[in-house]
């Protein structure tokens, strides 16, 4: 049968990979799905699901399903019966579940792991019970509650021991694992070193791609690599027009892809401001990059431009704005204190600070102001109704109506209103630090984090959200709009594009390879949430060196100066 289309050629194509999952999986060998962005990885993973569902007595024990979020265990549920032999779960909670049975040990081993570093003896010597609820490590009624990380080392002590392993072996004959490339480090490696390589224990499937590794990379696992492991790749990208996937392909040869695409009404282009001969930053992250205004007029500019020639920012297309820094535009948007506090933290949450206020604080503002319980606790991670007694609803009507109000105050109100409410517990570095401010000097209290009005907290987030046209390329993975125009400059130290991107991995040092990863994956991110139209704009002079790479991917003719579009 001839293929008409791109559609049919991509589909048909990821079908004989769907195809060759099922039967890798059949065989019993462990294996990973690679899955370049746009291939429909999810999808393959769900293909899995339901045929193991429809094949209920192709395995006498429990098959575990390792997924990122909550969203996706709930999805995965959908699709399974309550017979299933497949658990669907977070990594946290798959970990918990493992080893929630070996109090005993698990007592003994938090001084070895360090986790009792931060408590006093009398606290030490009352705890006779762990637990693991809000992710927040403290010690209350005897029992020592663990934070996030400490489920995941707890985890990795006990695949030490060959008991442990065996257990863990006659639970569960096959362990998929979403999002591969995100797990920690700790536990990838103590899977390929107990399991793996040794083809024991449970078979693995592996579905991710590790050039999407973007977060944390210093313990994150990344590529996994074993001669035990069957690799398939996916080759079918059902996101981008062919003009795109062009490009990707030029990035990433070794998984090139088929764009399922019809329309080709794309474009790609990079703006340069080599022949920019205004005043430039002179020193700092920000050295060479354009001054604060002048960005500001650049990309707005850029923007106007780039609409006269077709882009769009409407409910049908979406226009997305992704920036590796966002100095210059704090001050705009009214976050400056903030970001020239916590930096890099602001652009991937992993400030303490940032994290708590992102991920708890204001999402749990939003379900206490909306009403709505099921998201609450969603958002606390639990699978039970956090407003059970009277008491307990009257403790959260309480937290809300001082919360609400703390949010027209500073950062140290907002803390002091979570630490005082005593419903969700400090991160334990927070609480350190709010600690020592309470008992700090005055005169060192100045340039805290704390003097800041908290509106800032919720204008950077608000910025950063899905609705701004503006986002961090760390906080767009899994997205993908229609346009996207990638602002490339200064500010990041971690992020030299111009730099190494069109180096030879094989011939760079250790440290340099790692930046090379990095600043690739990221890069290869960027590129790849673009949907029709991709345009670089890269506010720094460059080499000759970085050009020839830009011209070699993205063509000559596509190559413009800022000054050239502008007056053009």
């Amino acid at each position: 049968m001839k293929l008409e289309n791109n559609y049919e050629i991509a589909k048909n194509l990821a079908d004989l990979v769907d195809e060759e999952i099922i039967n890798v999986l059949k065989s019993k060998e462990s294996f990973c799905v690679e899955a370049g962005a746009g291939s429909g990885k999810t999808y393959s993973l769900l293909n899995v699901i339901n045929w193991l569902e429809k094949n209920k007595n192709w395995s006498n024990r429990s098959i575990a399903c390792i997924t990122y979020t909550n969203v996706a265990v709930d999805e995965i549920l959908k699709r399974i019966s309550n017979t299933s032999p497949i658990i669907p779960s977070t990594i946290h909670t798959f970990a918990w579940d493992a080893i929630k049975g070996y109090k005993k040990e698990l007592i003994g081993s938090l001084e070895e792991l360090g986790i009792l570093k931060n408590f006093s003896e009398e606290e030490i010597k009352t705890i006779t019970n762990v637990n693991y609820t809000l992710g927040v490590r403290y010690v209350e009624d005897s029992v020592m509650y663990l934070h996030h990380d400490d489920v995941i080392n707890l985890f990795a002590w006990c695949l030490d021991r060959p008991k442990f392993r065996q257990l863990l072996s006659h639970r569960y004959s096959l362990i998929l694992i979403d999002e591969y490339q995100d797990s920690a480090k700790i536990l990838m490696d103590k899977f390929l070193k107990y399991f793996v390589n040794q083809k024991q224990g449970p078979q693995f499937g592996l579905f991710g791609d590790h050039w999407q590794t973007i977060y944390s990379l210093d313990s994150v696992c990344g590529e996994v690599k074993s001669g035990n492991l069957i690799e398939i790749k996916k080759k079918s990208n059902f996101r981008s027009q062919t003009v795109i996937v062009e490009l990707l392909n030029k990035i990433r040869p070794d998984l090139p892809q088929v764009s399922a695409i019809n329309e080709n009404n794309g474009e790609i282009k990079v703006i340069l401001t080599n022949e920019y001969r205004g005043i430039r930053n002179l020193k700092g992250y920000y050295k060479d990059d354009l001054p604060d205004a002048m960005l500001q007029s650049c990309i707005d500019n850029t923007l106007k431009i780039l609409k006269t020639n077709g882009w769009m920012d409407t409910e049908e297309e979406r226009t997305k704005v992704f920036m590796l820094t966002h100095k210059g535009l704090s001050k705009q948007q009214g976050y400056e204190n903030l970001l020239s506090l916590v930096g890099d933290g602001l652009k991937n949450c992993t400030n303490p600070y940032v994290n708590l206020f992102d991920q708890y604080i204001e999402p749990i503002y939003s379900a206490l102001n909306e009403n709505n319980v099921k998201k609450l606790f969603e958002i606390l991670g639990i699978r039970r109704q956090p407003l059970v007694t009277r008491n307990s609803k009257l403790n959260w009507k309480k937290f809300y109506l001082e919360l609400k109000r703390s949010r027209d105050k500073t950062i140290y109100d907002v803390i002091k209103c979570v630490d005082d409410s005593k419903i969700i517990p400090l991160p334990e570095s927070v609480l350190t630090e709010y600690n020592d401010y309470n008992s700090s000097e005055e005169k060192s209290k100045n340039d805290s984090i704390y003097q800041i009005n908290y509106s800032e907290v919720v204008k950077a987030l608000d910025f950063l959200n899905e609705n701004s046209i503006y986002a961090t390329n760390h906080g767009v993975k899994g997205a993908e709009y229609d346009n996207v125009l990638m602002v490339m400059g200064k500010g990041w130290n971690n992020y030299r594009f111009e730099k190494i991107l069109y180096k030879d991995p094989e011939r760079l040092s250790e440290k340099d390879y790692d930046a090379y990863i990095r600043n690739r994956n990221l890069f290869y991110v960027g590129c790849s949430r673009a949907k029709k139209r991709l345009a670089l704009l890269i506010t720094i002079p460059v080499q000759q060196e970085f050009v020839d790479y830009l011209q070699k991917i993205f063509g000559e003719d596509n190559i413009y100066e800022y000054s050239q579009l502008v007056e053009g």
